[in-house]
């Protein structure tokens, strides 16, 4: 079995080439694997696509935004993935028993059990955790100016920057069949996975493989009320609130008189009005992990390879 690490020095303001340096000391040699490192934005997508013919397991070092890169490099047909989460979120990872040390890569190599997760597909752009519009998305831009910083602190850093100047355009939200829903929104989250922005669990009832899309959609609201609903945001306990809906769609697309921002498995895009169009890619990516606890999806773990 031919393993391919892909590994980003800069993720989790560079604690990832950190461990990963530690990490490569102590693996065992019989191990047949390779080891390379991205450059800059979308070199591990590169690396995965020229890659992928001759490995069996990519070992992806990194957070999110290293998942996300790495994943549309092997898309349409993916090969098995490992995550040793060393980003500033790793919301992905926190859905699986992921192995953080040499030991526990080897055991979960060697068991070769997983789970296959579904895909989302955003206007060609594939997302494996979260797409986030307005708001949230202008929470993810911040972060990336904010130093010494990772995980919760660094993203709530970002809520209060970015609520000194925040929009909320008028979205047109068309649902599978069912009748738009139009009106000013101050955020939309559009959830493969639960959590999003570090730890903040804003599609809590979602699961990587169901087959369906989750959404969490904020209507417009002063900061008063934004803080208000914060701390329920982080625990999931804002599902019921005032002004907020929670839907959930195989499709969707969102569109607007003005741009809004939005972003990719925490990764900012930049601003458009759309139409936006996403999808389920149903049951898509094999997730190599531990056998405990269980990761969040439906099935039961299962050999992959």
């Amino acid at each position: 079995m031919h393993v391919t690490f892909i590994a980003n020095p800069h993720a989790g303001r560079g604690r990832t080439k950190r461990f990963f340096g530690r990490f490569l000391e102590q693996s065992p040699t019989r191990l047949d694997a390779e080891v390379r490192w991205s450059q800059g934005p979308g070199h591990a997508t590169e690396i995965a696509r020229s890659a992928a013919p001759a490995t069996d397991v990519f070992v992806i070092v990194g957070g999110d935004g290293t998942v996300h890169e790495v994943v549309a490099g092997l898309m349409p047909t993916p090969k098995p993935i490992v995550v040793l989460p060393a980003g500033s979120g790793n919301d992905f990872a926190a859905h699986f028993a992921c192995p953080t040390t040499p030991e526990a890569l080897a055991r979960v190599l060697d068991d070769g059990v997983g789970v296959v997760v579904d895909v989302i597909d955003a206007n060609g752009h594939c997302c494996v955790n979260s797409i986030g519009l307005g708001f949230e998305a202008q929470v993810t831009k911040e972060s990336r100016a904010i130093q010494g910083l990772r995980g919760l602190p660094l993203y709530l850093t970002a809520v209060f920057r970015a609520m000194m100047r925040f929009d909320c355009p008028p979205l047109t939200i068309r649902l599978d069949e069912q009748d738009p829903i139009i009106g000013e929104r101050l955020m939309v989250s559009i959830g493969n996975g639960t959590r999003a922005g570090g730890g903040f669990l804003l599609t809590p009832d979602a699961w990587l493989d169901d087959g369906s899309i989750d959404l969490c959609i904020v209507e417009r609201m002063g900061r008063l009320r934004m803080l208000q609903l914060l701390p329920k945001a982080i625990k999931g306990a804002h599902v019921d609130q005032r002004g907020v809906t929670m839907r959930r769609a195989a499709a969707l697309t969102v569109e607007s008189a003005r741009p809004f921002h939005w972003h990719i498995d925490g990764e900012y895009v930049g601003e458009t009005t759309g139409p936006l169009r996403v999808r389920i890619l149903d049951r898509r990516l094999p997730v190599l992990c531990a056998q405990n606890p269980a990761p969040r999806t439906t099935q039961a773990l299962r050999r992959i390879i």
